[in-house]
């Protein structure tokens, strides 16, 4: 019998696609992208199509198992959940529920990938991280400027009359964004691209304005001062809706054209043009990437920006914005997490970066750790920390499609289900408005239970009765329920599998003027900021260095066909590294050659690729491979940004040296 259902992307990725599923004898035999989606409109990416592939595999995982020496063999689930309840109430009774690691992240990103920290909330706690490894400093400073971060509707870009891609490469990360962008143009927006590399998203536009690494802030600020003396700073906006004009106008007063050319490397003559061209084209949007703020400086890069759009008086504007994320459903679906927190007594947390150094110094020790949807031994900055000290750990458990390096450092590997094996509901809080009803498609293998299952299963075997509901389908119909409420629709998530909800009062960011700042105003001067030990103006600070062993800046971005390290199963080919004929040549090294890349603390192998596309003195890899590869994070260092607690992964340096 053949059925179609539909079946959201799982990926924690900008579009959020919709695919329409043939199921036939309980096997899925197509996936197409769903014709009817206001975004995708049926147009889905390479990685999604794959999911086909990874769901049959001959490496998926489809048995739990368990570690005897240097190998692992089946278990039964009824052995794992006895073993796991000892191992819990051992650890809980004799050194405290900080000493259990919950590392949960994105990797599934539907609305059940919560329950192992509702789990552990209700058994009283445990130890997890803060902060992001990919985009937490621009989310904290968007908070601080306009009380959370909101974005304008995807087709609200055919509304500009120039665009400004701050660091995003949307042919690579955001296909739907990519085409819209396409179609505006046609009808005569412009579009400019700010990068340090030539992107393929670059090569695509109108204008590629190269700039070296971490100095957006500084571009920002130069294009504010040029508004401000040539009186094209939007005053009745600006009295209305900002905060801190006077003193922001007075700290810009430095950032002339001429001297930020030099901290730049873009010419002053294209940085006034481009001021003008912003300032006087209206509307005009922003995007920004997930690039820029992973640097030390990385959440004022974020600031500077927020702030030069409110000078202009673009925000709350059709075909205006500054777009770098998009927290508009999100909020509203997780009301059984935030209710479960209340049992949580004893709770500990680290930074995201500082995995590794929190695990080496953490008092006291980490004596189990618990992964879900997330890779920490390959995402993870300063791997060779990391692997060392999450090896030590005395037992840990990962639940993965496939034996990932973090599974292969475990004590019991248990098989994650696939989203056609379960409902559930998605929402991205990057791009996308639009609520994903995901349908169950077929059944999971006998082998294989569900995640969710599986912790409510735990719960009852260890007596957990505080979840706050007993069933997959009275947590969804928990979740689905204060969006509904806030659409105005009452009753359960029964219908959304044929509706695409959205809240239509978000689909201009700030159209209202209702910031969610403590002043009511765009805050461009944040005292909460002040309060936080930050600066409370945006603030440039120079880009770190080097210096003479490590003269290459690391640059680590997003491949176009994985999703992080989910596309690299099979990958076992040395990867490759791109930078430009100058730089190569003060190595003495040539196109297609094998060469060492050395970090701090480790190196890998890598071939050689001249590329022109390339800033001076940068080396660029794609992030993802396996450590069977040559994982990237062996490279990087645990650095940190200004705020959010970002893993400021590009102010990593190495050197190359001959193979």
């Amino acid at each position: 019998m053949k059925k179609n259902v539909y079946v959201s992307c799982p990926m924690d990725c900008f579009d959020l696609c919709r695919f329409r599923v043939t199921v036939e004898n309980n096997r899925v035999t197509r996936i197409q992208g769903d014709p009817d989606h206001p975004l995708t409109r049926g147009v889905i990416c390479r990685k999604g199509k794959k999911l086909l592939e990874r769901l049959t595999h001959p490496g998926r995982l489809r048995h739990p198992l368990i570690r005897k020496g240097d190998t692992f063999v089946k278990i039964s689930y009824a052995q794992v959940f006895d073993l796991m309840a000892q191992k819990l109430s051992a650890i809980k009774e004799h050194h405290g529920n900080t000493s259990i690691l919950n590392y949960t992240s994105d990797g599934y990103g539907g609305t059940k990938n919560r329950i192992q920290s509702i789990f552990f909330n209700c058994f009283g706690g445990d130890t997890r991280f803060e902060g992001s490894l990919c985009w937490g400093a621009g989310i904290a400073a968007q908070k601080y400027d306009f009380g959370i971060a909101r974005g304008h509707i995807p087709h609200d870009i055919l509304n500009s009359k120039l665009v400004i891609l701050w660091g995003k490469n949307p042919k690579y990360t955001s296909i739907h964004l990519q085409s819209l962008l396409v179609r505006a143009r046609k009808q005569g927006t412009r579009v400019v691209v700010i990068d340090p590399v030539k992107t393929a998203t670059a090569k695509v536009f109108d204008n590629h304005i190269s700039i070296a690494p971490s100095t957006d802030g500084a571009l920002a600020l130069a294009m504010a001062n040029m508004m401000i003396q040539n009186n094209l700073v939007d005053r009745n906006f600006v009295q209305d809706y900002v905060k801190g004009f006077k003193r922001f106008k007075a700290y810009v007063a430095g950032f002339t054209p001429e001297v930020v050319q030099g901290i730049t490397g873009i010419d002053a003559a294209v940085i006034k043009d481009l001021a003008m061209d912003y300032a006087t084209t209206n509307p005009s949007a922003i995007y920004i990437g997930y690039g820029m703020q992973r640097y030390e400086n990385g959440g004022n890069n974020i600031r500077c920006i927020d702030a030069l759009a409110a000078l202009s008086g673009h925000i709350g504007k059709r075909g205006g914005g500054v777009n770098y994320a998009s927290k508009s459903l999100a909020p509203f679906l997780s009301f059984p997490e935030k209710k479960s927190q209340n049992f949580a007594a004893h709770t500990r947390t680290f930074l995201a970066p500082r995995l590794g150094a929190f695990l080496e110094a953490s008092d006291p020790p980490i004596k189990a750790a618990f992964v879900s949807s997330g890779n920490p031994l390959v995402q993870s900055p300063d791997l060779f920390t990391t692997v060392e000290q999450f090896s030590k750990i005395d037992f840990k458990v990962v639940f993965d499609h496939f034996m990932t390096d973090t599974a292969a450092c475990a004590d019991i590997v248990l098989p994650a289900a696939s989203v056609f094996e379960q409902e559930d509901i998605f929402a991205t809080s990057m791009y996308s408005h639009l609520l994903n009803y995901s349908q169950k498609a077929i059944e999971p293998p006998d082998t294989v239970l569900p995640e969710f299952e599986f912790f409510l299963e735990l719960s009852k075997r260890m007596g957990i009765d505080n979840l706050g509901f007993d069933s997959s389908a009275q947590y969804l119909d928990q979740c689905a329920g204060p969006l509904l409420a806030e659409i105005g629709k009452s009753g359960n998530r029964t219908g959304l599998e044929s509706e695409y909800i959205q809240i239509k009062a978000h689909d201009i960011a700030w159209e209202d003027k209702q910031f969610l700042t403590p002043s009511g105003k765009i805050e461009i001067y944040s005292e909460k900021a002040l309060a936080d030990g930050l600066s409370p103006l945006p603030q440039f600070s120079p880009p770190l260095a080097g210096g003479g062993k490590f003269p290459l800046r690391l640059l680590t971005c997003h491949t176009r066909d994985s999703m992080h390290s989910q596309g690299f199963v099979d990958e076992n080919k040395i990867p490759t590294i791109y930078i430009n004929k100058k730089t190569i040549g003060q190595f003495k090294l040539h196109d297609g050659d094998r060469v060492k890349v050395c970090g701090k603390k480790a190196l890998i192998e890598a071939i050689v690729c001249v590329d022109e596309a390339i800033y001076e003195n940068i080396a660029f890899m794609y992030q993802g491979y396996w450590h069977k590869s040559g994982a990237v994070n062996f490279l990087t260092d645990s650095r940190v940004s200004d705020m959010g607690g970002q893993a400021a992964y590009y102010d990593s340096f190495c050197t190359l040296q001959p193979f």
